[in-house]
């Protein structure tokens, strides 16, 4: 039964039903929206206003918030009186449960397709498999809320041959990790928060020693880069028997990093002492004084492609392309290995910005059609970034760190050997609308699995 379900004509079979329940789909689509167009645009322009309302009521006192209060009640009551006029519209309602229903069969068969894909993949990959004589696995076990702990992590890598570490109050886990090496590991395991995975990323950097990532921080942005998933903490045990792959990482003042480096408004949030017990509080605050101009733009400094930059509200520099306002996919990241920063800047916060970003798609179609004041987008391999203050505040990978200046941000391609389960690195999922997927299964149709 296994083979016949991967099999090359039951792919295309498949791939072919997909393919059609997207198109009945979509035709049930155009249906609704061609006998609705003008309800249809009453919803989203009352989801547009009430979106706007609660940006000025957050970032407002006085005469602004109550400006926002009656820009969110007049989107509130116009969504609400044009879906009471949808459901009104005869056949509307009918058409919405055909609608749910393809839309059901469609993600079902694509999950079905994902997980056949994955388990191929996993298949051919099993003479690639790496083979440790002396594993090693640090944990820390405050990470995630107590994450490991929970699973039972620590037992089922001992279970597994793997030595392990559990990191107590005081500890550096950095020279945990070089202790680690000094008495033979072959490879370093670390299941923590993004911190702690960039602090073993470092020294198995510097010893040319793979790493295996496991996800027991609490919202592990790197390990689902990776296509690591929390919920099976212990699962990615898998990755001492798995390949080997290498990805990069970023440098800012030689300190390494895995996702992104924030300068400006959320620098200066993190920086508040309240900011870890009232977050929410602290970043109004900070919102509020930059838009009522008590606080001017941040003294940073740095050539785009196109111009020099005098200052900036926010400046955030990723490693390799985030994908960075598309709502379904929206903080992921195209690949681990493209060598290039992205860095995206504000360069004045305000209400004008804000709206030309809600009535947009994506800021990659801003920025690549149109010229948006007071937004830059670009790539490079390399940013160096001045300021008239001797140190600056920074956000690395969430954490509040400071630097001297200048800061010399970098990315080190390839620098960072990887190990993974044996499917390899599995990208976050893609909209199952999205036209790479869609243009996948053309594919599967035309050429087979």
């Amino acid at each position: 039964m296994q083979k016949i379900l991967e099999s090359r004509l039951m792919w295309r079979i498949l791939a072919a039903v997909e393919l059609v329940l997207f198109v009945l789909f979509m035709v049930v689509l155009i249906r609704l929206a061609l006998s609705n167009l003008f309800i249809l645009g009453c919803l989203l322009t009352g989801v547009i206003v009430v979106l706007y309302g609660a940006w000025l009521m957050f970032t407002g006192t006085g005469g602004r918030f109550r400006h926002g209060v009656v820009w969110s009640g007049l989107g509130v009551i116009g969504t609400t009186m044009a879906s009471i006029l949808f459901l009104n519209q005869e056949g509307n309602f009918r058409l919405l449960l055909v609608a749910a229903g393809l839309a059901a069969a469609y993600a079902g068969l694509f999950a079905v397709l994902r997980n056949l894909y994955w388990r191929q993949l996993r298949h051919k990959n099993e003479a690639l498999r790496k083979h440790f004589t002396s594993p090693w696995l640090i944990v820390n076990p405050k990470a995630g809320g107590g994450r490991a702990a929970k699973a039972g992590l620590a037992a089922a890598a001992k279970e597994q041959g793997i030595k392990v570490i559990v990191l107590k109050r005081g500890d550096d886990m950095q020279k945990l990790a070089r202790d680690a090496i000094a008495k033979g590991a072959d490879v370093l395991g670390i299941s923590g928060g993004d911190g702690s995975i960039g602090a073993v990323a470092k020294v198995a950097i510097e010893h040319d020693l793979p790493l295996v990532v496991l996800p027991g921080g609490t919202r592990c942005h790197f390990a689902r880069d990776l296509g690591l998933d929390p919920r099976y903490l212990v699962d990615a045990l898998d990755g001492f028997r798995g390949v080997e792959r290498r990805i990069d990482v970023g440098d800012i003042n030689g300190r390494i990093f895995l996702n992104n480096v924030s300068l400006g408004a959320y620098a200066d949030i993190v920086d508040h002492k309240e900011y870890r017990d009232n977050k929410v509080a602290v970043t109004r605050r900070v919102l509020q004084s930059i838009l009522s101009g008590k606080t001017p733009a941040y003294d940073i400094r740095f050539a785009t492609p196109k111009s020099r930059v005098k200052e900036a509200v926010q400046v955030l520099i990723g490693v390799n392309r985030y994908t960075t306002m598309k709502l379904l996919e929206l903080g992921h990241r195209e690949s681990m290995d493209g060598g290039v920063l992205q860095v995206n800047a504000v360069l004045r916060l305000s209400d004008r910005l804000l709206a030309r970003l809600l009535r947009s798609a994506s800021l990659d179609r801003l920025h690549g059609k149109k010229e948006v004041d007071n937004f830059v987008q670009f790539e490079a391999p390399k940013l160096r970034i001045k300021s008239g203050q001797k140190t600056m505040v920074v956000g690395v990978d969430g954490e509040r760190e400071t630097y001297k200046t200048p800061v010399v941000v970098s990315v080190r391609k390839g620098a960072l050997r990887l190990c993974v389960p044996a499917e390899g690195l599995r990208p976050r999922p893609k909209s199952m609308f999205s036209r790479e997927i869609l243009a996948r299964l053309f594919d599967i149709v035309k050429n087979g699995a």
